[in-house]
Parts: structure tokens; sequence; C-alpha cells
């Protein structure tokens, strides 16, 4: 398999290639949807009042979906070195009564166009590198306030053209659980992520594991009236592929009215060299939310930060 030098600029200022690809193949699978999580210190993993976006952060949150709604983020990576390196994400929620809820939802990664070349460097023509992964997921109560949820999902990474063994595919699962109590305004949430064969692009012998991740979270609430509610947030993500690699996530968010939203956050990966701040807003109008987060990225990467813009409706 023959990688575009487009295509490794992008996976090394990504943080894919060197000591970071020993966290695993498939990174599209690691982004963080969700600009309101992106804001807080890209933590979410115990946020029981976003089930959007509990379709990656932990699935056991559409045990507490209480009506339908639909979520679209979008971000672009490296703005500065390519304007078509772009994320997406998308996902569906529909709540069944007495089952609890269902969601529909992918992930698109585009690695934008490059020049092909055959074994002798001639040139072959444009071609487009991407990764894409559907998935479906469905979450539940067992008690009141403890719910389970699970996502199943399949994985297409293309990063050459597949008459040089540049595509790879396979299946992930995730699996997570989220404990409430009511009375402390407090919030206890456990996902595992990408659990699944590794994927092959020559042969299964130099086979690459997904990104496989534990990712533990509490969410807690001092203050929750009808016209404000602040929440405090903490992540931590720890890969089971390498115990190098691991993040620190903390995130404050002040909410007026339940229409305006301020975001402060702190995002650590000692690995990948990031650590800064994190900032966001949101604005909700008739069940219609607008989020933008900011993020830092490592900080000899001269990249800056990366915008995410989530667009949701809750019907």
């Amino acid at each position: 398999m023959r990688l575009s030098t487009k295509v490794l600029a992008v996976l090394f200022l990504m943080g894919i290639s060197g000591t970071a690809w020993a966290q695993g193949t498939g990174r599209s699978l690691d982004i963080q949807p969700g600009g309101r999580q992106n804001g807080m210190g890209c933590a979410g993993v115990a946020l029981a009042d976003d089930p959007t976006a509990a379709t990656w952060w932990n699935p056991a949150g559409l045990g507490f979906v209480g009506r339908s709604a639909v979520e679209l983020t979008y971000a672009q990576l490296v703005p500065t070195l390519a304007d078509d390196v772009v994320y997406n994400y998308g996902t569906f929620v529909h709540p069944v009564q007495g089952w609890g809820a269902f969601a529909l939802g992918f992930v698109f990664l585009s690695y934008g166009t490059s020049e092909g070349t055959d074994a002798s460097g001639n040139p072959t023509g444009q071609f487009s590198s991407n990764e894409f992964s559907p998935a479906l997921s469905y979450g539940t109560q067992i008690f009141p306030d403890f719910a389970v949820g699970a996502s199943l999902k399949w994985i297409r990474i293309q990063l050459a053209p597949s008459d040089q063994e540049g595509v790879g595919t396979t299946f992930g699962v995730d699996l997570g659980a989220l404990y409430r109590i009511p009375s402390a305004h407090l919030a206890f949430g456990v996902n595992v992520q990408n659990l699944g064969p590794s994927v092959a692009f020559i042969n299964e012998d130099k086979a690459d594991p997904l990104g496989r991740n534990l990712k533990l979270g509490v969410a807690w609430q001092p203050f929750a009236t009808k016209q404000y509610t602040v929440t405090l947030i903490s992540d931590y993500n720890q890969s089971l592929v390498t115990s190098d690699f691991r993040t620190y996530n903390q995130g404050f968010e002040f909410r007026f009215a339940d229409q305006l939203a301020g975001r402060l956050g702190w995002y650590a990966d000692p690995l990948g060299d990031i650590s800064g701040m994190t900032y966001g807003l949101g604005v909700t109008f008739k069940g219609l939310n607008l989020d933008w987060g900011s993020i830092p990225q490592a900080r000899d990467s001269d990249l800056g930060n990366v915008q995410k813009l989530t667009l949701g409706y809750r019907f």
C-alpha cells in the first residue's frame, strides 16, 4: 500500500503517525462529535441530558431519551493544510415506549483527493481517501436511574486506491452504562469503544487494531433552576491498545433559561503533546440547537484550534 504525500502529512498532523499510530487505526472513530462536549473539554460520557450525542459518547444515554432528535456535527480538521479534510457525524434518535431508544448514525472522515502513483512513481490520476462508518445504537433503562446501551458499527477505511490494497473493512462494538443520582444531580458513566477485529490492508499478518478505548465520566449540576443551570463535567480516557495513550478532560457550562449557554474546559493529551483550554457557545430555540466548540491541537503543529459546529433538532 502506497500512501500519497498529502495523506501522510494529514495523518501526521492529526497525530496518527509515529508513536500515536500505536493507538490503533480508524481515527474517524476517535474524533469527538458535539460542539457542546468539545467546548467542555471534550467530555461527555456522563451527560444524561444530551441523548443525540450519546450514540458516540455513551450509548447508555439513549435509555433516558424522551423524544426523537437529529444531530449533525461538521469540522475542518487541518484548515491551514487542506480545506477538503473534513469530519462529519450524524445521528437520528427515536424512543420506543417501554423499550428505550434506538439510533442510526454515521461518521464520514474525508482526507480529500490526492495524486496517485504506481510502483515506478508514474502518475495514475487522482483518488479520494476517506473513512466511513454507519452505526446502529440502542439503550434502555434496567432500573429507573440506571441504563445500559450498545452500538454496532461497520468501518470502511480507504487510504489508497483499492488496486494498491489501500482499503480495509471491519466492524466494532461500543458498550456503555450510565447511572444517575437525581437527588444529588450527579451522573456517572462508562463506555468501552471500538471492540472488534483488526483492519487488514495487505494481509492478516499486518492487521492494525481499532482504537479501542475505555472512557469514564462524571457530571454534576451544583445549581439548577428554571433560569440557569451550572454543569461541571470530567472524563478520563484510556487506550486499550497502548498504555501510553490517555486523555484528561474537564469542563464547565453555564446555561441561561435553557436558551443560551457558555462553556469552558481543559483538554490534555500527553502523548499527542496537546494541552490547553477549550471553549464554546450554544443557542437553543424551539427545539433547534446550534453549538460551537473550539479545541486545541498539538502545540508544535501550528494548526491552531479545531472548530466543531453542531446543528440539532429535538422533535
